[in-house]
């Protein structure tokens, strides 16, 4: 890729990330939207100059407009609600994707020279629905492969690490999304979450993307729900699950509270699981939500589940201060991001001394 296709991209791409429209980088960098415009489609190349201004206006340093590595469509995403994309404007959804590569970049540079392999007993490998049929049969084929044991499942965010997922939480600027994954052939993947979701929606959330890295390389009309199907056999086996629910009544709350904590999962995705597998019929479905809505639980359930704490990116920022004598700055550079932004979303991510630190090579 010549160095002004890579420029155009990664202009385009850093400026949609802070939403910003053509002529609001102009007016930035003091140059013309028709600069921009030309810039953007590779039909003008940056000199040194006019390159310091637009990274000095979309604040990155001038190496990220230059980074050459590949950049892929995020693949598939995970609406807040379930919403179809429609919901997002053009403008929030492209800002969520540039978001999404310009952090899959970070992370990648901060994995240079240190050891990010994983176990090899936990491999995550695409599992097309041809192949296995149906959401379900996917869900138990991993579980079998990743040797999960009967029951709930434990620290999901602990467990997608060591099959070699990073996870990340930032903050999307908008509700309406949930998280976003990416896989790129040859390279991790990366789930990126939402930040502030309660752990019941995010320990769901994740298997939902789990489900659409293992099932689908490109989108489909059907993936928001096989991802949810996914999710609900992944984090709640319906051999396990179903004689719990057998039976259930609208006025058996506290019963779904106590299967919240013991399968650390949401009471409504309890009731979607008890409708799925027939356990109450359309009628009883439709009085649980109604329920759930009268008591305000749509947003937020009562009965507070232990947060899980992602490790694998703290510990390669922790490697990378190790190799350049804990110089914030520096790290911030091999991250491709200039030290005040970096300070500020990733640093908190190293807050105590149990971060794993990864080894170097």
């Amino acid at each position: 890729m010549s160095e002004a296709a890579a420029v155009a991209r990664m202009v385009r791409l850093t400026r949609e990330a802070r939403r910003w429209t053509q002529l609001d980088l102009a007016d930035a960098a003091g140059v013309s939207q028709g600069f921009v415009s030309k810039v953007e489609k590779g039909l003008l190349p940056l000199t040194t100059e006019y390159l310091d201004a637009v990274a000095e206006a979309l604040a990155v340093p001038t190496n990220l407009l230059r980074a050459t590595g590949p950049i892929g469509g995020v693949e598939v995403t995970c609406l807040h609600h379930r919403r179809r994309s429609s919901a997002m404007s053009v403008a929030t959804m492209r800002a969520v994707e540039g978001l999404t590569q310009l952090t899959r970049l970070s992370v990648d540079s901060l994995s240079a020279g240190v050891d990010d392999s994983s176990p090899k007993s936990r491999v995550l490998g695409r599992m097309p629905l041809t192949e296995y049929g149906n959401p379900a049969a996917v869900a138990a084929a991993i579980r079998c492969a990743w040797e999960i044991p009967a029951g709930p499942v434990d620290d999901l965010v602990k467990l997608l690490e060591s099959a070699g997922v990073r996870v990340m939480r930032r903050d999307l600027g908008t509700a309406a999304q949930d998280a976003v994954s990416t896989w790129l052939p040859g390279q991790r993947p990366l789930i990126l979450l939402n930040r502030d979701l309660p752990p019941d929606r995010e320990r769901f959330t994740l298997a939902h993307e789990v489900g659409h890295l293992l099932m689908h390389e490109l989108p489909t009309d059907d993936q928001e729900k096989e991802a949810n199907r996914f999710a609900g056999e992944f984090l709640a086996p319906a051999d396990a699950l179903e004689p719990l629910l057998r039976g259930l009544t609208v006025r058996q709350f506290t019963k779904l509270a106590e299967l919240k904590m013991t399968w650390k999962v949401s009471m409504a995705m309890l009731i979607q699981r008890a409708a799925d597998l027939e356990c109450i019929s359309a009628s009883q479905f439709k009085s649980f939500r109604i329920r759930l809505n009268q008591y305000g639980w749509s947003q937020r359930e009562p009965g507070d589940l232990p947060a899980e704490t992602p490790r694998h990116v703290a510990g390669l920022i922790s490697a990378q201060l190790d190799r350049h004598g804990q110089d914030i700055d520096a790290v911030a550079g091999v991250a491709l991001m200039l030290p005040e932004p970096f300070r500020r979303h990733y640093m908190p991510l190293v807050v105590d001394e149990s971060t794993p630190v990864v080894v170097r090579s």
